[in-house]
């Protein structure tokens, strides 16, 4: 089966490609979605990570507060190392059973994530200036410019993302450009498959 590849930095416009690919009939296996629903109340993630740091990440509902996760995650290198030991043998056994339960032509494996061990038909690369990405995570999720220049710092270099691209699109633009942009690749890989 083709299965694309989708990766880019926070607040790219990942979720915005992998809606408009899920609109087009494509099953989509998102790592970020994976593990937001690992962290809802009563999931495995969620008793482990309230477990490892405490209430305090809790909101009113008794939910996982992300934002507040995201904070003392990024506060330090072992905080954030404890929460990728929780998290990632969880996603990665989900992912698996995902790409067993694909029924339509072809699938998109999407995550923020990337290594050499992601080997698929084509990796599509989706990059946004990091001055875009602070606009884009301040309007999202209001956390703070120190919090997003830790989460910037930590992600993927530019250079090294890109050396994974079959494909590549910038989405600095417009909505209807970065969908116009989608659409192109949507008709290359539906070919493809």
């Amino acid at each position: 089966m083709f299965i694309l590849g989708l990766t880019g930095g926070i607040a790219s416009g990942k979720t915005t490609a992998t809606n408009f690919f899920a609109s087009k009939g494509i099953e989509i296996i998102d790592a970020d979605e994976i593990s937001r629903g690992l962290q809802l109340k009563g999931e495995a993630g969620y008793k482990q990570v309230l477990k490892e740091f405490g209430k305090d990440i809790l909101d009113d509902a008794d939910e996982i507060n992300r934002s507040a996760l995201r904070k003392i995650a990024f506060a330090n290198k072992t905080n954030k190392a404890k929460l990728e030991e929780i998290m990632h043998p969880l996603i990665r056994s989900e992912i698996m059973q995902g790409f067993e339960n694909i029924k339509s032509k072809w699938g998109i494996y999407s995550a923020p994530l990337w290594s050499n061990r992601n080997k698929f038909k084509r990796t599509l690369v989706i990059n946004s200036s990091p001055h875009i990405q602070s606009q884009r995570i301040k309007e999202r999720d209001n956390s703070s410019d120190e919090v997003i220049r830790k989460i910037l710092a930590d992600q993927m270099p530019y250079k090294e993302r890109i050396s994974f691209a079959d494909d590549f699109i910038s989405n600095d633009g417009s909505l209807d450009s970065f969908l116009k942009k989608l659409d192109f690749y949507f008709q290359l890989y539906d070919k493809m498959a």
